[in-house]
């Protein structure tokens, strides 16, 4: 009971203290990176100190918690430094990844080294505080969700009659934040004095059932690979995270798998063999993954986001070395990976570390990378990634945005200078593809003999978008001869079907039908048919770009808008005739 206490009121003081940190700090100390670094200490802190508290004493827990609060409170302060503002710092994302890493690798170390000064390097005593804590917390936060619920189904019930006396306490934010941390704390405390029943070994059991269903799929997708190909396995970045996961997720179940010593390890001749062959199988996972990466950074350079996949992917491959090296050995094989989680966690928390100080910024790395191929000549204009280098690379994006401006020609210091002026990328994209459609859509004028009368066929093409654009450029070479032939149907026939025009190409002698339904336009292909009878379709004749550029065809009404040229009348796919 004592204990159940004590963690309630440490969750009512974390609660009160971080609403006072996030509620009045700011006016105090402003928006800055100062309340950045206190803000992530503060969250810290008692994050750490809720883990330890119930294993230890409150005063013993203090010590760790104060240090890897200070530790993530200073390294957010130096990692923002880099970065023009604070909102940049969080859209960012991976500096508080990076945090989240410190705080969750390092917290088991803190609580293995409080309950044994030498427990840091024992694994079997990091892999229990480990699985202790994130049980703890999973059912501290579920009990914290139910107890809400209950206040809120109260809530509603009562107001029926008239009370709304728990309405009026769970509006006083700092009461519901102070609330909220003392049911936390008291699940907390309530798992720890239970452990002996509600302990990680129920996790253990399930995640290595699903061992051998993910080694299944590895298998068959390695064995699918040779006969599928490589090219287009490589087509999006994707395939790199996607990789990285599966095989985070093998590193995840081997370990659950072979447990925190030989003892309490599956004995299970299928679990042993898959655990094995698991290890066998990252390494390559992981080789793809490398290559994935490597392919997208040759074509495109380095961005924030592939420095950071390359970085993941390192540590990657520091485990599946390690659990190679392990399997491939005779005997002793599971406590060889057992000293490689603990010697791959060391390195992953130094590592996380390591990518909030200024020795490894990926901003500098991507800017860096980006400039070099702009004045190498491998970047074109319209390709530099202008809103990223302006509004999220930080203080090493603008600077080499400087260095790109005061070379650039024309219409790339535009672009910059509205991405500098954007308030979101979804505006700058929005403009930028205005821009570019206007670009498109000058350069199709050339391509194009419109047939109509008036301004139908500029207005037709005024009123095309991206796509519709980018389809006719495909079919209709970009040249100063025209390649195509439009027809602006002006109304006539039957406007049921959304027929606004038709599209006639020289070079794939085919007929395009430009449909709208609702605002949206598109481009649909079309069928032809006898024009004396019948509804058998028939091929196309040639020349049917020079029969529209002579005059010699003719719109008709039917069921349908159609076009009739010669003997033969087209008309679009999916139509009744």
């Amino acid at each position: 009971m004592k204990d159940r206490l004590e963690l309630a009121a440490i969750g009512a003081i974390a609660g009160g203290c971080l609403w006072a940190v996030f509620e009045h700090l700011p006016d105090r100390l402003g928006n800055g990176f100062l309340v950045l670094a206190v803000t992530v200490g503060a969250a810290v802190f008692f994050s750490v100190l809720m883990a330890l508290v119930g294993p230890e004493r409150p005063v013993r827990a203090l010590w760790p918690s104060l240090i890897l609060g200070a530790l993530t409170g200073g390294l957010a302060l130096w990692s923002g430094l880099r970065f023009e503002s604070v909102s940049g710092f969080y859209e960012a994302g991976h500096p508080l990844l990076a945090l989240g890493v410190v705080t969750l690798v390092g917290t088991p170390f803190a609580a293995a080294t409080l309950e044994d000064q030498a427990g840091w390097r024992r694994y079997a005593r990091l892999f229990d505080s480990a699985w202790a804590i994130f049980i703890r917390y999973v059912a501290g936060w579920l009990f914290a969700g139910l107890i809400l619920v209950v206040l809120l189904l109260s809530d509603a019930l009562l107001k029926l009659v008239g009370v709304t006396v728990i309405e009026a306490w769970l509006d006083i934010v700092w009461l519901r934040s102070m609330l909220i941390g003392a049911v936390f704390g008291l699940g907390v405390a309530t798992v720890h004095e239970l452990r002996d029943y509600v302990s990680p070994v129920l996790v253990h059991r399930l995640l290595r059932m699903v061992l051998p269903l993910v080694l299944v799929v590895v298998i068959v997708f390695l064995g699918a690979l040779p006969f599928r190909g490589l090219s287009d396995l490589f087509g999006s970045f994707s395939t790199a995270g996607v990789l990285m996961a599966v095989a985070f997720a093998g590193v995840t179940l081997i370990t659950a798998a072979i447990d925190r010593d030989d003892e309490t390890a599956s004995h299970l001749p299928l679990m042993i063999v898959a655990a094995r062959l698991m290890a066998l199988l990252i390494p390559v996972l992981v080789a793809l993954a490398n290559y994935a990466i490597w392919l997208r950074v040759a074509a495109y350079g380095w961005t924030p986001g592939r420095v950071g996949a390359a970085y993941i992917a390192l540590f990657l491959t520091g485990y599946s070395g390690f659990y190679l090296w392990a399997v491939v050995r005779r005997g002793g094989w599971q406590a060889r990976l057992r000293q490689s989680n603990l010697r791959m966690a060391l390195a992953v928390w130094a590592g996380a570390v390591l990518w909030l100080t200024p020795l490894f910024q990926a901003e500098a790395i991507a800017t860096s990378s980006q400039l070099a191929r702009f004045e190498a000549g491998r970047l074109e204009a319209s390709a530099v990634p202008v809103y990223e280098l302006a509004q999220e690379w930080g203080r090493a994006g603008t600077a080499g945005l400087a260095a790109i401006e005061a070379v650039a020609e024309a219409p790339l210091r535009a672009r910059i200078a509205e991405a500098r002026a954007a308030q979101s990328v979804w505006a700058f994209e929005r403009k930028d593809m205005d821009e570019q459609n206007r670009a498109l859509r000058q350069d199709l004028r050339e391509s194009l003999r419109v047939v109509s009368q008036g301004q139908a066929g500029e207005a037709l093409l005024a009123g095309m978008d991206a796509r519709v654009l980018a389809q006719i450029a495909r079919v209709c070479p970009l040249r100063a001869a025209p390649s195509c032939a439009l027809i602006v149907t002006e109304g006539q026939g039957n406007r049921d079907l959304g027929g606004l025009g038709l599209l006639v190409t020289q070079e794939g002698n085919d007929v395009f039908v430009i449909r709208q339904s609702g605002s949206r336009m598109s481009l649909a292909g079309s069928a032809a048919r006898g024009a004396t009878g019948g509804s058998d379709l028939v091929s196309r004749p040639s020349g049917l770009f020079e029969a529209v550029m002579a005059g010699a065809y003719s719109l008709e009404t039917q069921r349908y808008e159609a076009l009739r040229i010669g003997d033969v009348i087209f008309f679009p796919y999916n139509l009744p005739h």
